[in-house]
């Protein structure tokens, strides 16, 4: 059984050139991204350690013009090991996919467009991520199993420590959380929205 092991960290506005510089520089490049997600609250609460208790991160999204419902199931935070499961579906029934979702009483969460730069260093998948009117992110990412899981945690760990990517607590992911969802805009009801209005700000994406 597949899992994916993944930290997280904050790269500093003034910092995200140097650190991109070196990733050009010493890693494998494997794609650039832009992304629009609509994501998901398991519940309808406001601030993000309080849905900590939230198994399932489910997703529907299109990357670079191809659409996927993706869903990560796991207890999540500044780092975590999950399970992740992804369905690709047509990029003209992704309407459809929201409407079916809400259907199903998914109907809360936030909208989100990103551009992501991702590569491989050292058998790690890392992306660095921006958040238009925010800043900057990574992620650094291995796929394990249970027994080598732990494995992964401490090689992710020690390079990012080497490169001088500062990994961050779980309590400073869930401030970060609500600093992105808290952003004019990203903010959805369906019970009250039709996502055919949210869409127009995104028709970029598709």
């Amino acid at each position: 059984m597949a899992i994916e092991v993944e930290h997280r960290g904050i790269i500093p506005k003034k910092d995200f050139k140097k650190i991109k510089a070196f990733f050009d520089k010493n890693a494998k490049f494997i794609e650039e991204k832009d992304r629009f997600s609509v994501i998901y609250f398991q519940s309808r609460v406001v601030r993000a350690k309080d849905a900590v208790g939230d198994a399932i991160d489910l997703k529907v999204r299109i990357t670079n013009k191809k659409a996927e419902l993706a869903m990560k199931h796991g207890k999540w935070g500044g780092k975590d090991a999950r399970r992740e499961f992804l369905f690709p579906i047509e990029k003209e029934k992704f309407d459809e996919m929201v409407d079916f979702l809400k259907i199903l009483g998914w109907t809360h969460g936030i909208t989100m467009a990103t551009k992501t730069f991702v590569y491989k260093y050292k058998e790690i998948e890392f992306a660095l991520v921006e958040v238009p009117k925010w800043g900057y992110y990574f992620e650094a990412e291995i796929l394990a199993d249970e027994n080598t899981a732990k494995e992964a945690d401490e090689k992710l760990e020690a390079e990012c420590k080497k490169i001088g990517l500062k990994l961050i607590t779980d309590e400073e992911f869930y401030v970060m959380i609500d600093e992105i969802n808290s952003l004019p805009g990203m903010r959805f009801d369906f019970d009250k929205q039709d996502f055919k209005d949210i869409k127009k700000r995104f028709l970029d994406f598709f």
